[in-house]
């Protein structure tokens, strides 16, 4: 997979294999897998104290209905994008208007992976040491990490 600014300021993701395809699918899997709730972690020391339930009644729903909403336009992108080339070569546009969806979406992957498999500082994580499903999981936030990057450099995230 390639990325590169698009004409009209925005990301392509070009797409070169089935395996490019998956690894963007695995964006909604990580971010949703292992019954991980972001959106009642952001709360944080809201939890420890007295008005948790007016956060948990008033505040969640709204943060985690924006979660899932930011998951779902990336979503379409994919399988969009994945039925257009019947899943062989193709692009992927993020635009302006969509940036932040993907920023998102690749920041809740990216924190149920940590919260999952527990890796810590970067420097520190040996991967020679990782399990098969944690070196694959690392990969992936790195991947994800990079996206964001260059979200973040073009002014998009």
């Amino acid at each position: 997979m390639k990325l590169a600014p698009s004409p009209d300021a925005g990301l392509r993701l070009e797409v070169e294999s089935s395996a490019d395809w998956h690894l963007l699918l695995g964006i909604l899997h990580d971010a949703q897998g292992a019954g991980f709730d972001l959106a009642s972690h952001v709360g944080g020391r809201m939890a420890r104290t007295a008005d948790w339930r007016d956060w948990e009644e008033l505040v969640l729903p709204d943060i985690r209905e924006g979660f899932l909403a930011h998951l779902k336009t990336v979503l379409i992108a994919i399988e969009s994008a994945r039925l257009e080339s019947a899943s062989g070569p193709g692009h992927i546009w993020i635009t302006r208007d969509d940036a932040f969806h993907w920023y998102s979406s690749l920041n809740q992957a990216r924190l149920a992976l940590e919260a999952i498999h527990h890796f810590g500082a970067g420097p520190s994580i040996d991967p020679a040491r990782l399990s098969k499903a944690s070196l694959k999981a690392f990969i992936r936030i790195q991947f994800y990490g990079a996206v964001q990057s260059f979200l973040l450099d073009m002014g998009l995230g």
